[in-house]
């Protein structure tokens, strides 16, 4: 004797997953390019589809819902998922060791959010590239020209190197062993109502 599951029965109606964000590349240069078609989540790169918690919509604000940004955190919108978001550290140091930028990644503190800081992943860096500008990072709130970043993603085929991202946009591969980046330090935020911890 067979037993049929019916699979439709135990569907649920809960998305999974979220439409990808636009890359901020406005400018087409061909029918059917990425400026063209604009494929995406989001009105534009720093503008989101419906309100924030705080009642607009800024894709990044501070950790108060401003544009201030007294404590140097940005907080990125389009990371929330309804109960957490993603929030950067926009001061960047010098040059150093990959080991080095998540060792200063982990052990910043601002105000109260004196721990959950890390170091980005490649992924969460390159969400930050407006593909419309040379230099990806030189917008408001970042600003950032000139620079690379290490993430904290190793790269599988030589584990003795990690991916960089640099202003450009253009992710690469360097040696875990040269100061070839800079730390870009991130952390999950949990949102109640307008507050974050």
């Amino acid at each position: 004797m067979s037993t049929r599951i019916d699979l439709k029965s135990q569907s649920t109606s809960t998305p999974v997953g979220a439409t990808l964000l636009k890359t901020g590349q406005i400018t087409s240069y061909r029918t059917g390019d990425d400026g063209d078609i604009e494929a995406g989540r989001a009105t534009s790169f720093t503008v989101l589809a419906s309100n924030n918690p705080f009642g607009n919509t800024n894709r990044f604000t501070d950790e108060l819902g401003g544009q201030t940004y007294t404590n140097n955190i940005v907080i990125d919108w389009s990371t929330y998922d309804g109960t957490t978001v993603l929030g950067y550290y926009k001061v960047i140091g010098a040059n150093v060791l990959w080991n080095d930028a998540i060792d200063a990644a982990l052990a910043i503190s601002v105000g109260s959010y004196t721990s959950g800081w890390r170091l980005g992943n490649r992924d969460e860096i390159l969400n930050l590239c407006d593909d419309e500008l040379a230099n990806t990072f030189n917008y408001a709130p970042f600003n950032f020209v000139g620079f690379t970043f290490w993430t904290s993603t190793t790269w599988k085929t030589t584990t003795a190197n990690a991916y960089t991202v640099a202003a450009t946009g253009v992710n690469t591969i360097a040696a875990k062993s040269g100061a070839s980046g800079r730390a870009f330090p991130v952390r999950t935020f949990t949102v109640t109502g307008t507050t974050l911890t």
